[in-house]
């Protein structure tokens, strides 16, 4: 009686093929990819400057004092802060984290560098705080995505 003892499995040549048209796949798509992460990441920049300017509005109302939403674009940071003393004269504290988005690969362009709101939620133009109609763009090597703020404080996206 004849056995056959023949091994399953790939031969060399045929891993050999299927890596290549992996790779030839693989440098087509690349391209396309790296353009969509550089797009979220321009895209979750405007969120999260989104989110810290509503903060610092909802933060006014809460406290009834002023908040303050600084923007920094030499150092591509924002963060809000707020009196949270209990008689209002006290240490300005950070409420929201100092978000830095050079670690990002970012750029950060901005007309304001100070949005303040006062009790009722509005932006307050006193002392070095700025008009709230502030425009600030992100920008990640040949992408960027823009935020506007309206006068009163709404976001214009």
């Amino acid at each position: 009686m004849w056995t056959q003892d023949r091994r399953r499995g790939f031969t060399l040549l045929e891993v050999i093929i299927v890596l290549a048209l992996l790779a030839v796949v693989g440098a087509m798509g690349a391209p396309k990819l790296s353009a969509a992460l550089r797009r979220r990441t321009t895209q979750a920049a405007v969120d999260q400057f989104a989110s810290a300017h509503s903060l610092a509005r909802a933060t006014a109302i809460r406290y009834g004092r002023v908040a303050q939403l600084h923007i920094d674009p030499s150092t591509t940071r924002f963060w809000v802060d707020v009196d949270t003393s209990a008689n209002g004269v006290g240490q300005r504290s950070t409420i929201w984290y100092t978000r830095n988005l050079a670690q990002a690969g970012l750029v950060m362009t901005s007309n304001r560098s100070l949005l303040c709101f006062d009790s009722r939620g509005i932006p307050l133009v006193a002392g070095a705080c700025e008009s709230g109609d502030a425009q600030v763009i992100f920008t990640a090597l040949d992408r960027a995505d823009t935020l506007r703020t309206a006068a009163l404080g709404k976001i214009l996206r």
